[in-house]
């Protein structure tokens, strides 16, 4: 599953340098972030001797740049005009120790910023692969071996370092920590 997760984010790599050739340049001068993390710490709800506390997380996700600023938006917005869109792809190790990969997308919210400074909340929606044999049944909706999955995020960025909370369901939290590159 590792060899496809990198095939992947190379594909991705590739598009996003081929639409900076074909554009006004460099993605990140348009203000696009390209967050790269691993995970730092998790804890399952319940003990189990089963459940692997290590996810080995390879994450790395792209936030487009904010909407650009010649768009006409109606006075008196609102947060929803706010929020910045994201692609992202995941390979860790799950709770029961097998190799699995999260592709999602999303939309981010920065509640607070202050330029060296920002908090926010994440909502990430995708298919998760991975959860095979005697532990196929332990997410919902596993039945072809993929499944749908919702997963909320709350953040913090200091200039280019990011640290983030994920809780995953009712199974438990995770910590990770990464960089930005803008």
């Amino acid at each position: 599953m590792t060899a496809k997760f990198l095939a992947l984010v190379l594909l991705l790599s590739l598009g996003f340098t081929v639409q900076a050739q074909a554009g006004t340049g460099n993605l990140f001068m348009q203000g696009g972030e390209l967050l790269v993390q691993t995970s730092l710490w998790t804890k399952h709800y319940s003990k189990d001797p089963e459940h692997n506390e290590n996810q080995r997380l390879l994450n790395i996700e792209w936030t487009f740049a904010e909407t650009d600023p010649s768009v006409h938006r109606p006075a008196g917005g609102d947060w929803r005009d706010e929020i910045r869109w994201l692609v992202g792809g995941a390979s860790f190790k799950n709770s029961f120790d097998q190799r699995s990969t999260y592709l999602y997308a999303g939309g981010r919210y920065d509640y607070f910023d202050t330029g060296d400074t920002r908090a926010y909340a994440k909502l990430t929606a995708g298919l998760l692969h991975g959860y095979r044999g005697e532990y196929r049944d332990k997410i919902p909706l596993n039945h072809l071996g993929v499944a749908p999955a919702i997963l909320p995020a709350f953040g913090v960025e200091h200039r280019r370092i990011n640290v983030e909370m994920i809780p995953f369901g009712t199974a438990g939290v995770m910590f990770n920590i990464g960089y930005v590159f803008r």
